[in-house]
């Protein structure tokens, strides 16, 4: 049976440093079952429950969140920008990392996670994970455009861009399918077929679709790996 010891798993846990949570367990704060410990080396096992005063901690788990971005702010921990961890209230806040980051100007799906395996998954390349992206248009979309995206573009300056899918929505709006994400790989695609987009938002990954949420831009729901693996499928 796994073993693990107090200040540890309090600390993985997201109660506090290791310093932090060694104090709260010597001032007879924290209890295995129904008994107080004061020894932060104590052994917890896997299946005890561990209490901080009358709250029970959950156990350090992978983490799975559901963010609809709103444009404006920045997909990183920038201390001089507003950036979307201002919306989040996690105990795991500090792990946490962005699954393909979004252009602070660009509104839509984002997921953030601690589970390093899963990111590597759905923002491989090689996985071929479509994200779709809704993008409001000044130009046309041609048939001639649309095959020239389905062929791969390549720049000027020699960023070249897998076959994506592209299709038309409405008068002033496409929809673009990539399963890349280099950089800024929807605007330069949009730019390169000779349309200037207004307004950016994704709305799905895999088949994990940002409309199924009920989200409003800001807003964020923890979701179980279960339903999160949905990103993963083709």
């Amino acid at each position: 049976m796994n073993k693990m010891r107090l200040d540890k798993f309090l600390s993985n846990a997201g109660v506090g440093s290791r310093k932090k949570v060694k104090y709260l367990i010597k001032d007879g704060r924290v209890r295995v079952e129904g008994e107080i410990i004061k020894n932060p080396s104590f052994e917890v096992e896997e299946n005890q429950k561990v209490y901080l005063d009358n709250d029970e901690i959950v156990p350090y788990h992978k983490v799975y969140i559901v963010m609809y971005k709103p444009a404006g702010f920045t997909s990183s921990k920038s201390e001089f920008e507003r950036n979307i961890f201002e919306f989040i209230n996690h105990p795991y806040l500090k792990k946490l990392h962005i699954v393909g980051r979004l252009d602070k100007d660009v509104r839509g799906l984002l997921l953030l996670t601690n589970d390093g395996e899963f990111t590597h998954k759905v923002i491989s390349p090689k996985s071929k994970i479509e994200k779709e992206y809704l993008v409001r248009i000044e130009g046309k979309l041609t048939e001639e455009k649309i095959k020239m995206v389905e062929r791969g573009i390549e720049l000027k300056n020699g960023v070249k861009f897998a076959p994506a899918k592209i299709k038309k929505v409405n008068e002033d709006m496409i929809s673009i399918i990539i399963t890349e994400g280099k950089f800024h790989e929807v605007k330069l695609i949009t730019k390169a077929i000779g349309l200037m987009y207004k307004e950016i938002v994704r709305i799905r990954i895999g088949k994990l679709k940002l409309e199924d949420f009920g989200l409003h831009p800001g807003e964020w729901v923890e979701v179980p790996y279960k339903k999160i693996r949905l990103a993963l499928e083709k």
